[in-house]
This record gives C-alpha cells, structure tokens and sequence, in this order.
C-alpha cells in the first residue's frame, strides 16, 4: 500500500480530527516498506494503530475505513463497507490486538 504519514493525518483531518501521538502510527507505516509483510498485514498494521492506540483526537474508526477504501482502490479489490465498518467497530470494543486475528477480518470484507 502507498500511503504515508501526512496521507493519514489529511484523512484524519478529513473526518475533524488531529494527531496526538505518533509512535504506533509510525510503526505501523514503517512495515509498509517490509518487503516480507503481505499487503493485508500491512493494513492490519495500521488499523491496529489507529483503532486500538487511538493516535488522533477523533475520527479514528472512520479514518480505519477510509484507509481500508483506499487500500481496495489501490489494488484493484473490492470491499463491504458495511464490514469494514463493523470490523472498525469491533476491534477497539474487543481490545483485538493480534495483528493476524485484524488481518483475517480484513481479508473477510476485502476481496
């Protein structure tokens, strides 16, 4: 996936919030450039940082699926939004933090 940091603020900032702490947010934007990690666990990087470490003031569920959209537009993949939603829901209510427990979902509503 192609996206950095100042693309996620921006759609952050889109749905009216602003960063706060970046320090999982840029771990999980380092593992887009590991090589060795699929294209969904690299978007699982970065839904668990934003929905589990909740890096901005607000917006992060929506950011998660704005992101999760952007991720099927680049790879030519379609998606349920009523899933990503869900799963955007779940995650932080549960606490999922296992990176291939968010991955698996992702694969579910991104085919």
């Amino acid at each position: 996936m192609k996206i950095v940091k100042e693309d996620m603020i921006s759609i952050n900032k889109e749905v009216g919030g602003n960063l706060t702490r970046d320090g999982s947010l840029e771990f999980a934007i380092s593992m887009q450039k590991n090589t060795r990690v699929g294209e969904y666990k690299k978007l699982a990087y970065l839904w668990r940082a934003i929905l589990v470490d909740h890096p901005f003031t607000d917006g992060n569920k929506r950011s998660a699926v704005l992101i999760a959209i952007e991720f099927a537009n680049q790879n030519n993949k379609r998606y349920d939004e009523e899933k990503l939603v869900k799963i955007a829901i779940k995650i932080p209510k549960e606490n999922i933090t296992n990176i291939s427990k968010i991955e698996r979902k992702l694969k579910n509503a991104i085919k």
